[in-house]
């Protein structure tokens, strides 16, 4: 025999007091005349209590995904940012000259001839690695008669100098008729940049025809790649 609650539905045993399942007094609600089992209680608390454990693991799983794409994007900003900026600053790299002249000495009652090449290197890389200077030395005719190669690092110490620095010096003991430089930047036996200098012939004191050479400052060009 039972005692169906007036406030839930269940029915709890015929001489109990409260309701089984929610605690509604009970006492004076009449006796059932079929003998039914008691219900089992509700799963409301355990429903609630698995839901909650699936939202949390959904929280988890939405903040790991924020979080790696933070992680991306700041990778990405970082790193192919930087990239980007690498690229750039490569273009960047210019010479400006400051002296490309010729000049003869004596030695030991010999005649040499001295072919220099002086500038200023703009904006250099964070990272110098691979980077060369290369100069070029042409005759008249535009054949090369000789190149010196050095490395970019070479000049570190000149990389916030407000003096020129050496970029390139070519001696020999037999004149030749060097009529123009080219000065190229190169990373990675790629040439970024080259710049192009007549050579100043005034200082000759030895060669005829000497002071008709053009002053270098009015023949700079840029021929970047």
């Amino acid at each position: 025999m039972t005692k169906t609650c007036p406030n839930c539905g269940v029915n709890s045993p015929d001489n109990a007091k409260h309701c089984i399942e929610c605690g509604e007094n009970i006492e004076d609600v009449p006796i059932n005349n079929v003998k039914e089992p008691s219900a089992k209680p509700k799963t409301t608390a355990n429903t609630s209590s698995s839901s909650g454990g699936d939202s949390s693991q959904i929280g988890c799983i939405i903040l790991i995904a924020i979080v790696a794409v933070v992680i991306v994007a700041a990778g990405f900003f970082i790193f192919g940012g930087s990239g980007g900026s690498g690229e750039s600053n490569q273009q960047n790299i210019s010479i400006t000259f400051d002296q490309v002249y010729a000049h003869d000495y004596q030695s030991s009652g010999k005649t040499y001839y001295s072919y220099t090449v002086s500038g200023f290197i703009n904006n250099f890389p964070k990272d110098m690695d691979g980077y060369m200077i290369k100069t070029i030395y042409y005759d008249s005719n535009g054949n090369e008669v000789t190149s010196e190669t050095k490395k970019l690092s070479y000049f570190e110490s000149y990389k916030n100098s407000s003096y020129a620095t050496t970029l390139s010096s070519y001696y020999t003991e037999n004149y030749v008729n060097i009529d123009h430089v080219t000065v190229q930047i190169i990373k990675d036996n790629n040439v970024l940049n080259q710049f192009n200098s007549t050579m100043n012939k005034n200082k000759l004191t030895s060669i005829v025809g000497s002071s008709s050479s053009v002053n270098n400052s009015s023949n700079l060009s840029n021929l970047s790649r």
